[in-house]
């Protein structure tokens, strides 16, 4: 019902976006957005998506739902053109930080209350009490939004504000490392935070550059010494890499997903085998119904999906993708770069454990928080 919704509102905001060119400001709009250096990789890829489906051994129905998926890279530009006003903007950022405040808060609640439309209902500290979703989703967007947190922080113009904004940062890491059995919100949390506290501290000192890779990692001993959801899940995801029972386990059937997609990858490494052909293949290959229901759908791994579907052409052109918003935070001020490459850090880690652009919640989280920080960029350039 939701992803519904969400296309709904994605057509409408195509059809008052069209109606705005002919009779508003959105041409101006949408021609500066194009000028954006992450627009011209999104739509490349969205076009050769739209072309790989020439060869797919899918039918229609799958070949379009695939398409329907991509499309957001296609809204890219839209995205941006319309977020070029500054109070738009923040009312956006605004937005995602109290919706992320409120999942904070129930995520802790949970602890000793139980809500009846969480995800999960069971109460005690280290366990999981993921609020929507699941615990993927949540932790990626947990892992922003403690980053978030920290450069308000570190830009509040006051004491209690930078108290205050510091503490939701602390509060939102333990939420994932301790209140969540994400291990890819703990490497994305953990990677981000480094990444940005390593940026910040660059344009400071020496000292402070040390001062943050040792804090890193005492936090990282501290956090795999006393969580036990951390615990369990390393041990899981080691009990898993280390099993031969043929059981279908999470870290098990990524193993055999990256291996499939390899293997289909060699015999047609340019082109790929076709948009929305990884499906029709994985049930030719994994037989078992078991794994079929985890594997077949896709490979958790969206830089093996489009290698596997739309081949090294399309996968250059994702690395453009993430090459440009990268390009782009690098020219930023340091605080700003810091936030920008931790986004990025986020990005690159949950599409290599999940096909974040082709499930509806991330994909969505991720084009319009590129959309957020990629039209402010557009906006001081021109400035």
């Amino acid at each position: 019902m939701s992803v519904a919704l969400a296309n709904v509102g994605l057509l409408f905001t195509l059809i008052f976006w069209l109606l705005g060119c002919v009779w508003g400001s959105s041409l101006r709009d949408a021609r500066q957005a194009l000028s954006n250096r992450v627009a011209p990789p999104a739509l490349a890829l969205f076009a050769w998506v739209v072309v790989a489906a020439l060869w797919s051994p899918a039918d229609g129905g799958q070949i379009a739902g695939a398409v329907q998926k991509y499309s957001k890279f296609l809204m890219l530009p839209i995205f941006i053109g319309l977020l070029h006003d500054a109070a738009t903007r923040r009312r956006c950022w605004q937005g995602f930080a109290l919706a992320m405040l409120i999942t904070l808060v129930v995520t802790w609640l949970n602890v000793w209350f139980d809500f009846s439309w969480t995800r999960t209902h069971n109460q005690g500290f280290g366990r999981d009490h993921t609020v929507f979703k699941d615990y993927i989703a949540q932790g990626i967007m947990m892992s922003f939004f403690s980053c978030i947190c920290a450069y308000l922080a570190l830009k509040s113009r006051t004491r209690w504000g930078t108290i205050a904004w510091g503490s939701a940062s602390a509060l939102a890491a333990i939420s994932i490392l301790f209140l969540s059995s994400g291990r890819t919100g703990y490497l994305a949390w953990f990677l981000s935070i480094f990444v940005f506290g390593l940026l910040v501290t660059m344009a400071r000192s020496r000292t402070a550059l040390v001062t943050t890779v040792s804090g890193a990692l005492i936090v990282l001993a501290v956090a795999g010494g006393t969580s036990l959801a951390l615990q369990e899940r390393m041990t899981q995801a080691w009990n898993e890499v280390a099993s031969t029972s043929g059981e279908v386990t999470s870290v098990g059937s990524r193993m055999a997903m990256i291996g499939f997609s390899l293997e289909q990858a060699q015999e047609r490494p340019l082109l790929g085998h076709g948009t929305a052909a990884y499906p029709v293949l994985a049930k030719t290959h994994f037989v078992d119904p078991d794994w079929c229901s985890v594997v077949c759908v896709h490979p958790h791994n969206q830089f093996a999906f489009f290698l596997v579907e739309q081949g090294l052409i399309g996968l250059t052109l994702f690395a453009w993708f993430l090459l440009a918003i990268a390009r782009q935070g690098w020219r930023e001020e340091a605080r700003r770069r810091a936030l920008m490459l931790a986004f990025l850090t986020i990005l690159v880690v949950s599409n290599m454990t999940h096909s974040s652009f082709w499930l509806s919640t991330e994909n969505h989280f991720f084009i319009l928080m590129t959309a957020l920080l990629m039209a402010a960029a557009r906006h001081r350039e021109k400035s």
